[in-house]
């Protein structure tokens, strides 16, 4: 670690951890990490630079005892959001109308509808851990398929009553792929 980042203890003398904002930027590896389902070392080695132990790292998503997490509200409209997204996107690549600009829009909507998603308090419970391996397989999805896999996850794993799974024969949405449009405005340059 670079001396910089030390300081001296006044009671021991010896070096004491940074704290605060330095903290939490030498800790967003551990986030990035449990958010992509990165194994537990390098979990681990993004630890190293806190006092705080690090619990073996959730690789796979995992029920409630036999039964699927509650979905707040948060967590279904952040879904339904994403949801939609999918099904435009659908839609443009199945016309040929998807361009790079869009592309990227839609990008940025996922962003943020997995930002609102965990933009909250913490849910506790182990639902974090299973939420967050969720997200970082929507964040990770490389393009429409793989994106569509991480949504077929959601139903399983978390009780939305309403939730309607995506397929590829649904209705065109005209535009937009919710009643709102929300997404489609999003995507759409």
């Amino acid at each position: 670690m670079d001396d910089r980042l030390l300081r001296q203890r006044p009671d021991r003398g010896g070096p004491r951890r940074m704290g605060g904002a330095l903290h939490w930027v030498l800790r967003a590896p551990l986030l990035v990490a449990a958010l992509v389902g990165a194994p537990p070392s390098l979990a681990q080695a993004a630890d190293t630079a806190t006092d705080h132990p690090v619990a073996t790292a959730q690789r796979q998503l995992q029920l409630n005892h036999g039964q699927r997490w509650p979905a707040d509200t948060a967590l279904r409209e952040g879904m339904r959001r994403i949801r939609a997204i999918a099904l435009w996107m659908q839609h443009a690549q199945a016309d040929g109308s998807l361009s790079t600009r869009q592309a990227r829009a839609v990008a940025a909507s996922i962003e943020n509808s997995v930002a609102a998603i965990v933009d909250r308090p913490p849910r506790g419970n182990g639902m974090d851990a299973n939420l967050h391996l969720l997200l970082g397989r929507v964040l990770a999805a490389d393009g429409l398929p793989s994106l569509l896999d991480a949504l077929e996850l959601y139903p399983r794993y978390f009780a939305d009553p309403d939730w309607q799974p995506v397929t590829a024969d649904a209705s065109p949405g005209h535009g937009s792929p919710d009643s709102t449009g929300e997404s489609a405005r999003a995507a759409q340059p």
